[in-house]
């Protein structure tokens, strides 16, 4: 009997599942929104060591936008072809090499740069997310687990905010 056909009869789900596809995904997704949202809470600092205009600063934050949207049909692809374990990875790495290079940044190219490459990394977060449930869980699961996402997402949204501006004074923005 497969692992499809034995969840089906018990409508509770797995916690190795949860534990090995769930949270690792979840994860991302919260970084993902992490990202997105920090420059506005890290607006000022950049602002101010590298003598932006609030249009640099614009664009800067676009950077990742930017590269998100024009990652979406690929990432489809490549989610099709090479499953979102390896896709998602993959791309997690992309980010943190991104996020890396925003840190050391000396400049406003490489600030723009580091950012893109969040953006790009981060991409397939939530669709990886979505096609691995899909693949690992009951279809009649998959609006709950789908839902928990988008909640875990707000959350990193909600991480960008206050908590992360108490961690501005002790650490900077670079860390």
């Amino acid at each position: 009997m497969s692992s499809r056909t034995q969840t089906r009869t018990d409508r509770s789900l797995p916690p190795r599942l949860l534990a090995l596809v769930f949270a690792p995904f979840a994860a991302g997704f919260f970084l993902s929104y992490v990202f997105r949202n920090v420059n506005a809470v890290i607006a000022r600092d950049l602002a101010l060591e590298f003598s932006l205009s609030s249009a640099d600063v614009g664009l800067l934050t676009s950077m990742y936008l930017l590269s998100f949207a024009a990652m979406q049909l690929p990432v489809g692809v490549f989610l099709d072809r090479y499953g979102p374990r390896r896709v998602v990875a993959s791309l997690l790495c992309i980010a943190a090499l991104g996020a890396l290079g925003f840190a050391l940044a000396g400049s406003f190219g490489e600030l723009a740069l580091g950012r893109a490459l969040i953006g790009l990394g981060v991409s397939a977060c939530l669709m990886g997310s979505m096609k691995a449930f899909s693949l690992w869980f009951p279809l009649e699961r998959l609006a709950t687990l789908n839902g928990w996402m988008i909640a875990i997402g707000g959350l990193g949204g909600l991480a960008a905010t206050s908590p992360l501006e108490a961690l501005l004074a002790p650490l900077g923005w670079r860390a």
